[in-house]
């Protein structure tokens, strides 16, 4: 666990909000009065959730680093540039793809040090040892077909919330201009599921971290799906039209919620020895 330190935080949003700035410059991106509004906003909000959910975590501070890192390169990055790939034009090339994600990787690696650093951190628990004991709890196959299911659970999820919007924003997906595109099933099923195994990857350390009950687990996976893996993403991103941000930010909090509240479950050990 941690204790709250406002100064810490305040020096946690400056520096943050600086990373994000480098960000922006390393990818390409103009740096101006809304952007750096936009990283200052970015700064904040991960200052803010990533001081919270430290604070519930009961491990060592390396393994807490490990884990910070390992959720900002996957959620916010990871999951979110393989869409980018396949639903936009915002990646020319697959060296583009490759140059994006290096640059990700040591923006996560730069804020997970730093968030890791600022946050006053006493618990001494190993990451190892609290993985073995909540995964005895259930067979291995028992494992194994949860995390299949938490993988494969996404894909509907994401589809029914994203067929509630599509009216809304489908003459935006139809027009070349914009980079936009909406791909065949046979490319968005297996890329879905992908995408939700590498959730389930994530996010199970996250569940295993914390040692509070099924409600402060489900508030935890639902924000890091939102605000690192949405909604930071959707501000930052100028080359969409304005116009679909709010839908899709519609959708993606349904999403983050109910898959949140899934995985809670899916990715829950054993009541017998809960």
């Amino acid at each position: 666990m941690s204790k709250f330190n406002i100064g810490r935080v305040l020096v946690l949003v400056v520096l943050l909000t600086l990373t994000e700035i480098l960000d922006q410059v390393l990818v390409g991106g103009a740096l101006n009065l809304v952007s750096c509004t936009v990283r200052l906003a970015t700064g904040i909000l991960l200052s803010l959730f990533f001081t919270w959910l430290v604070g519930k975590m009961m491990l060592q501070k390396l393994y807490i680093f490990a884990l910070v890192w390992l959720n900002l390169f996957v959620i916010r990055f990871l999951s979110n540039y393989i869409e980018g790939y396949f639903f936009t034009s915002i990646f020319m090339s697959f060296t583009d793809f490759i140059i994006g994600m290096s640059i990700a990787l040591g923006i996560s690696l730069i804020e997970g040090a730093f968030i890791t650093f600022l946050i006053k951190i006493e618990a001494e628990e190993s990451l190892s040892v609290s993985l073995k004991e909540y995964l005895s709890s259930r067979s291995h196959g028992s494992w194994i077909m949860r995390i299949a299911a938490g993988s494969g659970v996404y894909f509907p999820i994401y589809f029914f919330f994203g067929m509630l919007i599509f009216p809304f924003v489908a003459v935006y997906y139809s027009d070349p201009s914009l980079g936009l595109k909406v791909p065949g099933f046979e490319v968005i099923i297996p890329l879905e599921f992908f995408r939700g195994f590498l959730y389930v990857i994530a996010l199970l350390p996250i569940i295993v971290s914390l040692k509070e009950n099924g409600r402060t687990r489900f508030i935890a996976l639902s924000l890091m799906l939102f605000i690192p893996g949405a909604f930071i993403p959707l501000i930052q991103q100028s080359t969409l039209p304005p116009e679909i941000v709010p839908f899709h930010l519609l959708e993606i909090l349904a999403d983050s919620l109910v898959y949140g509240f899934a995985l809670s479950r899916i990715l829950n050990k054993s009541e017998a020895l809960n």
